[in-house]
């Protein structure tokens, strides 16, 4: 035997022995743990990075590529498609850990999203700046109640911009926004927000909205700590027309509330409706009208929709593999034995009559 032929033989023996090793199933059972291990510590603490998430998903479908290469029985029949879609499923759960994101946002009645604006609460290295490309604009706002202030729906409509075309939607807490693969739901947090227009002294006019706190969780503390720009701190609160009622059922829409708009500034106190305006040596404020505000959690994972059909297939793959084991010679039995009305068949002992 030549030398060449001797060192393949050696290499190939190497090779065998290290994907046994790579397929052991003491290594699955220690990734399993280790996996869990890391979940849970994600689940608790949001600093843990989302590549120690994917780590173990990847090698732990580095080891069921391993015992897929090494045992034969592993590729036959169903249980091939149950292992080859769970082995799909382990990589797109790793990839969808790497450039998935997890955010909130507050959007004002009439105000366009901004990405600068999201609270980001988890965000896979891999994710980039695809929030940039989410385009739409929050319109109407109006939240049922049943009777006990129980929230009954949500419905958040959003003005979409997209190829210079122009459509609505109704964003609910089972009905996402979904645009570019993000996924924008309501949330219970949502409120008033007084739309005013500020001039400090030799400035030009600027128009914002000030949030105040959650609606009606905060009912008795709508008040609101502000410091306009080039201006002194002001203290602002909403004097709303009745309090909620907590017997029957209602709707609530923000700019159909007539509530006045209290605010305290340089120590002196400003009672102002809808279009009234306050002007002093600190300069103009004028409270245009009351809006409101809807908060959004968002949700981003690209391989939701192959995940679903990868665990059918693998459920296929699965009842392939089982149903001749639990039910195949009870059923073939029964086809054999039965004259496909419920009777036995009548078989004769001898020949034919």
């Amino acid at each position: 035997m030549s030398l060449t032929r001797q060192s393949a033989i050696g290499l190939h023996a190497r090779l065998h022995l290290g994907l046994q090793r790579l397929a052991s199933l003491r290594l699955t059972v220690a990734l399993f743990g280790l996996l869990a291990a890391v979940v849970l510590a994600a689940q608790a603490d949001a600093r843990v990075p989302a590549w120690a998430v994917a780590l173990p998903q990847a090698l732990l479908a580095l080891n069921l590529a391993a015992s897929l290469s090494t045992h034969p029985r592993l590729r036959r029949g169903g249980l091939a498609v149950f292992h080859v879609a769970l082995l799909g499923c382990l990589l797109l759960l790793a990839w969808g850990r790497l450039t998935h994101a997890e955010g909130r946002v507050e959007l004002t009645q009439g105000a366009a999203f901004e990405p600068a604006a999201v609270e980001r609460l988890s965000e896979g290295p891999w994710h980039g700046d695809r929030l940039q490309r989410v385009h739409f604009e929050q319109g109407q706002i109006e939240v049922r109640y049943a009777p006990g202030l129980k929230r009954a729906r949500t419905l958040s409509q959003v003005r979409i911009t997209e190829d210079g075309s122009v459509r609505t939607d109704t964003v609910g807490d089972d009905h996402p926004l979904q645009l570019h693969g993000f996924r924008f739901y309501t949330t219970h947090n949502k409120g008033f927000a007084p739309l005013l227009s500020w001039t400090a002294p030799g400035r030009a006019v600027q128009t914002g909205a000030v949030h105040l706190p959650s609606y009606p969780l905060f009912d008795g503390q709508q008040q609101q700590r502000w410091t306009p720009p080039h201006g002194p701190e002001m203290r602002l609160w909403l004097r709303l027309p009745q309090p909620v009622s907590e017997h029957t059922a209602w709707q609530l829409r923000p700019e159909q509330v007539d509530a006045t708009l209290v605010m305290e500034v340089a120590g002196q106190r400003y009672e102002l409706k809808p279009g009234e305006s306050a002007s002093a040596s600190f300069g103009h404020l004028r409270y245009e009208r009351l809006v409101g505000w809807m908060g959004y959690r968002i949700h981003y994972d690209p391989t939701l929709t192959a995940l679903w059909w990868l665990a059918c297939l693998g459920v296929a793959g699965l009842v392939w593999h089982l149903w001749p084991l639990m039910f195949g010679d009870r059923l073939w039995a029964r086809m054999a034995w039965s004259d496909g009305v419920g009777g036995p068949v009548q078989r004769s002992e001898g020949g034919s009559a």
